[in-house]
């Protein structure tokens, strides 16, 4: 009996050619051409049944293999200079926040860049979309065939309270999660345990909302003992959905804040509430403090009238409003069972072609911020 590094059951992910070429976001025969140059090896059909098509079978760490050498290569365009960070936060749940999350660092690893995603909300959904069961006890492990690895053991919790405290950071190795192998994105998961992140922070003196963007800074220049983030190019962090000094904190650390809105009144109301929060902290903190707002619309359906007023009354912020939005798909729900990304499961899915897209023109913001950064 083989067992699983994580929760979910990541041996059935095979693409053919043209699910492959989708996730990569080029064309078949490009694909081929990149098989060929870089040597990375891609299994046969026929290798494991003698009567199969020799049609070639991609699985997700060849392609992140060779989304990291396209980059390599320089053949698509992203920021050098990171790791930047790009928070995904609402003051409203179900608005797609954990989705958009899981599928923006996916497509960013995709892009070829190296992605640390984290999970600061204790419901772990994050966590669990990425293929780990914040409630499972090593004990219990074995009963359903997995490692220790597949534990969450450690949060961000584990980083943050002794920084406070200014004790020793736990080492990093013990704390990142790899649900997909080296080269796909990384985690820091979840559990009830973050909880006492939130309150070692709130108890702590001076700038607490600085706190995150000062850490983060510092790993980043390997200046943490056991926590260096050097390596990641974008730092991608699911907020919970309320105003927190968690959440707070993340703001203040940004450089882009994706706001995902369900286009419903609820939803444009909850995203009144983020611009105040962010408003707010630009006026504390003046030009230290500057994330930009992109605005994604989610469960986007053009035939219902009230979503096209809604979508209306996002006008008032066209200038964040990103060019893509999410249609509404029952496909989301049913991808969290399976605890694997939407995008891993239906590649040649609507809402598969649409988070490509919205990452791509993330991609394009974080290259200009870049360049505007280069030239101040």
């Amino acid at each position: 009996m083989i067992l699983r590094s994580t929760y979910s059951d990541t041996s059935g992910l095979q693409y053919r050619l043209r699910a492959a070429s989708a996730l990569l976001g080029i064309t078949d025969n490009t694909t081929k051409k990149y098989v060929d140059e870089s040597g990375i090896r891609v299994r046969r059909a026929n290798e494991d049944d003698a009567k199969a098509v020799a049609v070639r079978l991609f699985d997700p760490d060849t392609l992140f293999k060779l989304a990291q050498w396209r980059r390599a290569k320089h053949y698509i365009k992203t920021p050098l200079k990171g790791p930047y960070v790009v928070a995904v936060h609402i003051v409203k749940g179900g608005t797609g926040k954990t989705t958009t999350a899981a599928e923006i660092a996916l497509h960013l690893q995709l892009a070829g860049m190296k992605v640390l995603a984290i999970d600061l909300d204790v419901q772990s959904n994050l966590t669990q979309y990425m293929g780990y069961e914040a409630d499972l006890e090593l004990k219990d492990a074995e009963a359903f065939n997995l490692t220790s690895e597949a534990v969450v053991g450690k949060t961000f919790a584990h980083v943050v309270c002794p920084y406070v405290g200014r004790g020793t950071t736990d080492s990093v190795g013990e704390l990142i999660k790899k649900p997909f192998g080296e080269h796909g994105p990384h985690l820091i998961p979840s559990d009830a345990n973050l909880g006492d992140m939130e309150y070692a922070v709130s108890a702590s003196k001076g700038a607490r909302e600085l706190l995150l963007r000062k850490l983060l800074a510092e790993a980043a220049q390997g200046k943490i003992p056991g926590f260096d983030i050097s390596k990641y190019d974008v730092i991608v962090m699911d907020c919970p959905p309320n105003v927190s000094m968690t959440s707070t904190m993340a703001l203040a650390s940004a450089d882009i804040i994706v706001a995902p809105v369900r286009l419903d009144a609820f939803g444009v109301k909850g995203l009144g509430r983020l611009v105040g929060e962010i408003n707010l902290l630009e006026e504390s903190y003046g030009h230290n403090v500057h994330p930009e707002l992109v605005i994604l619309a989610t469960h986007f359906a053009p035939q219902l009238s009230r979503i096209q007023r809604m979508h209306q009354a996002l006008q008032a912020y066209q200038k964040n409003l990103a060019p893509v939005s999410i249609s509404v798909s029952e496909d989301f729900p049913k991808s969290l069972e399976h605890y694997i990304p939407l995008s891993l499961q239906k590649p040649l899915s609507q809402a598969s072609r649409e988070y490509k897209e919205f990452t791509d023109y993330l991609i394009k913001r974080l290259v200009l911020i870049e360049e505007q950064r280069a030239k101040a």
